[in-house]
């Protein structure tokens, strides 16, 4: 079993200010996470009906990041050895965000079903990374499909800020598996546990909400994870990949010698 990736969604954490995005980066490469998750919305695409137009307008228009930003994030990434991924989430964007060189992209909940972004996202990227939250099961059925043949994974997800526990039914990573789809979790509760389980239950992937302080200001630092909680998970998912090993190892000298003594120790038993 392989190590969970683990990547740390910094939202709209950084509140619009490069340098918090910055440092999130650095605490993130600290701790060894794998990816820190951006999204490259723009407030002018946000539709003119959207509820609470004004006052959503203005939150996005205050937390996007620009152009020169993303190049500036993406070596700050590098520099910091962690990956750089953000996510798409109108097809405006999409030349844009291939421009960067970037090999893999985040699909949020709400464009699981959203096939001419995903056709067009698949054009442009070797991976897709595509949650499934508020999705149907027809609308997943669909987006497997559609996507089949290339490089994806679909991440189980529940669109409830934070999940509650009994809300969080990670047996349906399970039923993503049955479709023949490689699988994650996109991970909204509160603390670590249901990420733990999650890696212990072989997700390829782990997302959580990342902050540097939940006392923060914004809708997203209260459910988010704070640098010592993905310290803990980053830790875990690498016990994780040394106690789950090989499928049929051999066994080892020491358990040979084991072997020697112990077999037939109380006579011809076979």
């Amino acid at each position: 079993m392989a190590r969970t990736y683990i990547v740390a969604d910094a939202s709209s954490n950084h509140m619009g200010d490069l340098s918090i995005a910055c440092t999130m980066i650095e605490a993130a490469g600290q701790m060894g996470v794998d990816c820190v998750k951006f999204q490259s919305w723009t407030a002018d695409a946000l539709r003119p009906d959207f509820p609470n137009y004004r006052k959503t307008y203005e939150r996005h228009q205050r937390t996007q990041i620009s152009d020169e930003d993303h190049h500036r994030l993406i070596q700050h990434c590098r520099d910091n050895r962690v990956d750089f991924l953000t996510t798409c989430f109108d097809l405006n964007r999409v030349p844009f965000l291939a421009a960067l060189g970037l090999g893999a992209i985040k699909v949020a909940s709400p464009d699981c079903g959203s096939i001419k972004l995903l056709e067009a996202l698949m054009k442009h990227f070797k991976r897709l990374i595509i949650s499934t939250g508020m999705t149907t099961e027809e609308e997943v059925r669909t987006a497997v499909e559609v996507t089949r043949g290339h490089d994806v994974v679909f991440l189980h997800c529940v669109s409830l800020y934070p999940t509650p526990v009994d809300r969080v039914h990670l047996n349906r990573m399970d039923w993503l598996r049955h479709m023949g789809v490689r699988v994650g979790f996109s991970d909204h509760t509160i603390g670590t546990d249901a990420g733990r389980i999650a890696i212990a239950r072989g997700a390829e992937i782990l997302e959580k909400h990342f902050t540097l302080s939940r006392q923060l200001p914004g809708k997203d630092q209260a459910v988010s994870a704070e640098p010592a909680e993905f310290a803990e998970l980053v830790r875990f998912a690498g016990a994780c990949e040394v106690i789950s090993g090989r499928d049929n190892p051999p066994l080892a000298p020491e358990e040979m010698d084991m072997r020697k003594l112990y077999v037939g120790k109380w006579g011809d038993n076979r």
